[in-house]
């Protein structure tokens, strides 16, 4: 299990769907989009849904979540996320800061006039 940290709170969900929604929200972000998802959540030991807003100037923070209940199987809702048309399916399976088009060719490229 894994926590997902998002507008100050806390939601418990699968390594599977919390893995998925990092790589999805940063491709959302590469392209300068945000959008709405529905991910599947644990609340008190059973399944519930969130609904978070994704992508560009939307931080979602995914960590370590310590449980002794047994996982739920959100590996459906995992795999629906996956078939989104925004999820990178280049044969990538990770969106990494490298990856990332942040829209400057190379830091060679910015200069400084630095004046004392």
């Amino acid at each position: 299990m894994k926590l997902v940290s998002y507008a100050g709170q806390q939601l418990v969900t699968t390594d599977d769907v919390a893995d998925t929604l990092v790589v999805l929200a940063a491709a959302i972000a590469n392209e300068g989009e945000s959008e709405a998802l529905q991910i599947p959540i644990v609340v008190d030991g059973r399944a519930d849904t969130a609904e978070l807003v994704v992508g560009l100037g939307n931080d979602v923070l995914v960590g370590p979540s310590a449980s002794e209940d047994a996982d739920p199987d959100f590996s459906e809702q995992a795999a629906k996320m996956r078939s989104h048309p925004r999820f990178p399916r280049d044969g990538a399976s990770e969106v990494t800061p490298s990856t990332i088009d942040w829209g400057v060719d190379a830091i060679d490229d910015i200069e400084f006039d630095i004046r004392s």
